[in-house]
């Protein structure tokens, strides 16, 4: 039996997905199998995995009409023989430890259910861009899980016999599936162990840009809206499986910042003005000009912390939101706060890659001169 079962779901990316597979026949771990799952592609995926498999009995291949992200996984899934399980995007790869990593911490925790990388972003020439590694406990983690997604995907295996518990991913959400999962798995009273490295790699494609963030948005909000209450997907019994109190309030107006912060991006500013005043209506959202820090996020520019992609943000993308608040009923006070703490964490990291110490200096300047550390204290910011 493998100790790793490894679900690819691929459609239309048959280049990469022969740099994915690399990656796990690099492992110094062998002990693994791929379930690659070709989910209705249109381009020279079926050939580039058929000729993958040929050469590696590791390798499993499945040819499927496209029913898309979730569908493929759990046809992996009920495929899959593995005593672990992790879901590895087409497009990214992993370290060429990660699996040995992964196997170690499990033989030495042996009561934990989940274990969770640190993760890499890489760009489509496999520089990093940033990386991310976990600044979270390990054991129980439903409290943190709920504050949102910590994690991309691949960076997270789970135990087959748990996750059996759990139910197969939502073929109804086309976003938001994994973190509806681990949610789960986190009322399931699953324990999580964290290896404090970067052992898998998330591919940013320019493509990505083109997303939809009120698709992403709407998928979210369902998931926040179940989250007070029982889960019934769960196939036992548990004290964290209960209704409970959750502003969900609270989670959807973060949700609509980071979705707004996408669509100003792909600079569709009246879509994304409509789109905040018939939301705020809605909910009766109220807003503070620290609340739209959340603009910067995963899904806009949170982890470009290089020098270009750091001025590429201030270059390019300032006058677009800019032009967002002014059409927005906000005092001009209100607008230029906001457009501060969208841009914050860029502005900042600018001073620093151009001046160093000296720019420490100016940072602090900057927190006195808007309040802005007192004012992430009050609302529960990080710095």
């Amino acid at each position: 039996m493998s100790q790793f079962s490894i679900i690819i779901p691929c459609y239309n990316q048959a280049d990469w997905l022969k740099i994915c597979v690399q990656s796990l026949q690099n492992q110094t771990f062998e002990n693994w199998e791929a379930i690659i799952v070709n989910d209705g592609s249109t381009d020279h995926t079926k050939e580039t995995a058929d000729l993958l498999a040929s050469n590696d009995n590791r390798i499993k291949v499945i040819h499927q009409t496209n029913g898309g992200l979730s569908d493929a996984r759990n046809t992996g899934i009920k495929n899959a023989k593995g005593v672990w399980l992790n879901f590895l995007d087409s497009d990214d790869y992993l370290d060429i430890n990660c699996l040995k990593m992964v196997f170690n911490a499990i033989e030495t925790n042996p009561t934990f259910h989940i274990i969770q990388t640190g993760h890499h972003l890489v760009d489509e020439q496999n520089q990093i861009i940033s990386t991310r590694i976990p600044q979270i406990e390990d054991g129980l983690f439903l409290n943190a899980i709920l504050k949102g997604n910590d994690a991309p995907v691949l960076s997270v295996f789970i135990k087959r016999d748990f996750f059996d518990m759990l139910g197969d991913f939502d073929t109804t959400l086309k976003s938001a599936e994994d973190w509806d999962m681990w949610i789960r798995a986190a009322k399931n009273e699953g324990k999580r162990k964290i290896i404090f490295q970067p052992l898998v790699a998330v591919r940013h494609l320019q493509n990505s840009m083109t997303r939809n963030p009120w698709r992403m948005y709407e998928n979210t909000v369902e998931v926040i809206k179940r989250v007070p209450l029982k889960d019934n997907r769960i196939k036992q019994n548990s004290p964290l499986n209960i209704d409970t109190n959750f502003d969900v309030q609270k989670s959807i107006k973060a949700r609509l910042i980071q979705a707004l912060g996408l669509n100003i991006m792909q600079g569709n500013i009246t879509e994304a003005l409509d789109k905040f005043n018939s939301e705020s209506q809605m909910y009766n959202f109220q807003y503070h000009p620290i609340d739209f820090r959340q603009m910067n996020s995963f899904m806009t520019f949170k982890n470009w912390y290089r020098a270009e992609d750091v001025k590429k943000v201030l270059n390019d993308y300032p006058q677009l939101f800019g032009d967002f608040f002014s059409k927005t009923n906000f005092s001009s006070e209100f607008q230029k706060k906001a457009c501060y703490y969208v841009f914050e964490f860029h502005l900042k990291n600018s001073n620093l890659l151009k001046y160093q110490f000296i720019g420490k200096i100016m940072n602090r300047v900057l927190d006195v001169s808007v309040n802005s550390k007192k004012i992430r204290e009050e609302y529960g910011f990080k710095s």
